[in-house]
């Protein structure tokens, strides 16, 4: 008789054969403490964060992605969770004319950015890499790197989707950022990325605008340290970045580099996005994963009550419909014609989306206290709360000036991060007869 064959191992095979095998132990607990049938016991265990399938390793089936990683590793030294991420990135690029519905439609487009180290990351060499293949494959798809409020609606009014790709990310969110939440850029792109049928904006150049059906891709790469030394807990809850895809790289401990080599188009990669890129596009379903996503959503809310941070807490929240948007850009990279999203897909997205919220804590509490805008933005919401019973009174800005015995700059901030976060409604109140200026009034929101 003949020796069975044994397939040689590859890097990564240990790895693979821990994860499984805590998969397995993990599936027979449930078994027994859930009182689940085995195959759905094991079903469960395999998307589960104990599973241990969040390592940087990064191991999916995905067929595309292991071809990307495979043909980038010629050129890079980059760590996998970049170069699976920027895989991501152009997918989503390419993929703007999809949409599933929960309940309106949501697109397929990622406000992806990828935070690690300066130079060693290889970040903006990766994103460069990306840009390359979209204009091989659909150039007019490629946005430009900066732009004003108003250049940005008269690009959108000419062409109404896109990808905008930043290699140096920090210094496009200052220009971004602006004091004036709300009303500047990251109130738009915010607007944009939840599919507003409609924007407008009177513009001094060209007049009243309209874009329909708005999609944006972002694709950014930045450092780390500034980022975070930069960020207040008010861009955290303005209307911009919690609809941000943060990837954090994981830390080197002593990784060896090796100088890049030449970068070339691979042949089958590019034909694959070219398979996608002709595609018409429109609504790609998820019944078959609806299962996966409701468990998935329910453990993100059980973590999720247990944080003791809000802010925190909205980032898991919106994971749920980031792992809708991976899982259909890994179906239609393996399967362009497919129209629903397989499980393979969503087990292959939920390893992606597990390692996001893994560094989530970094941004939302580690790094990000409370100041005292903070608390006064409480004690004026608590207070407007009191005046305001059946959320119908409007309370003038003067009576809560007069009692929060604040500085007046400080209150109007304050004031600002409640309608940031639509906690409050604002409106303009007459002048007195007295001859009074005319002044804010506030109340709760019932929304």
């Amino acid at each position: 008789m003949s020796e069975k064959y044994t397939p040689p191992k590859v890097a990564g095979d240990d790895e693979r054969q821990v994860a499984q095998e805590a998969v397995e132990e993990r599936a027979a607990i449930l078994e027994v403490e859930a009182g689940l049938p085995p195959e759905e016991a094991l079903e469960k265990a395999r998307y589960e964060p104990s599973s241990g399938n969040t390592e940087d390793l990064l191991e999916v089936e995905n067929v595309f992605l292991n071809q990307w990683a495979t043909s980038i590793a010629k050129a890079t030294d980059a760590s996998r969770p970049l170069v699976i991420f920027s895989a991501i990135g152009l997918l989503s690029a390419l993929c703007h004319n999809f949409y599933f519905c929960a309940p309106m439609e949501v697109y397929l487009n990622l406000f992806l950015f990828i935070l690690g180290q300066s130079t060693v990351d290889r970040k903006t060499t990766l994103l460069d890499m990306v840009r390359r293949y979209l204009a091989e494959v659909a150039p007019e798809l490629i946005l430009p790197n900066e732009f004003t409020p108003e250049a940005l609606f008269a690009c959108l009014s000419k062409q109404n989707h896109g990808t905008v790709f930043s290699r140096e990310l920090n210094s496009w969110l200052d220009q971004m950022l602006g004091p004036d939440y709300n009303k500047g850029l990251a109130s738009t792109l915010g607007n944009i990325y939840d599919h507003t049928k409609y924007i407008t904006r009177q513009t001094k150049k060209d007049g009243l605008l309209t874009i329909e059906d708005p999609v944006i891709t972002i694709i950014g790469a930045g450092v780390l340290e500034y980022l975070i030394a930069h960020l207040r807990e008010m861009d955290l809850i303005s209307g911009f970045w919690p609809r941000v895809t943060l990837v954090r790289l994981p830390p080197h401990n002593g990784r060896q580099y090796r100088s890049p080599g030449r970068f070339e188009i691979d042949y089958d990669t590019l034909q694959k996005l070219r398979a996608i890129a002709r595609q018409e596009g429109g609504e790609i379903k998820f019944d078959k994963i609806a299962h996966l996503r409701e468990a998935y959503a329910a453990d993100l809310l059980r973590e999720a009550e247990g944080l003791g941070n809000a802010n925190l807490a909205s980032g898991y929240a919106r994971l749920e419909w980031i792992l809708v948007k991976i899982a259909a850009l890994l179906q239609l990279a393996d399967n362009p014609i497919s129209r629903e999203i397989e499980p393979a897909a969503c087990h292959d997205a939920i390893i992606l989306v597990d390692y996001i919220k893994k560094y989530l804590p970094d941004f939302y509490d580690e790094r990000i206290k409370p100041g005292p805008e903070s608390k006064l933005a409480e004690w004026a919401l608590r207070f407007i709360r009191k005046r305001d019973k059946n959320g119908t009174v409007w309370v003038p800005y003067r009576t809560i000036l007069q009692h929060s015995h604040a500085d007046a700059a400080k209150l109007q901030g304050a004031l600002g991060r409640l309608l940031a976060t639509e906690e409050c409604e604002q409106a303009d109140t007459p002048a007195t007869k007295r001859g009074g200026r005319p002044g804010k009034a506030y109340k709760r929101d019932q929304c």
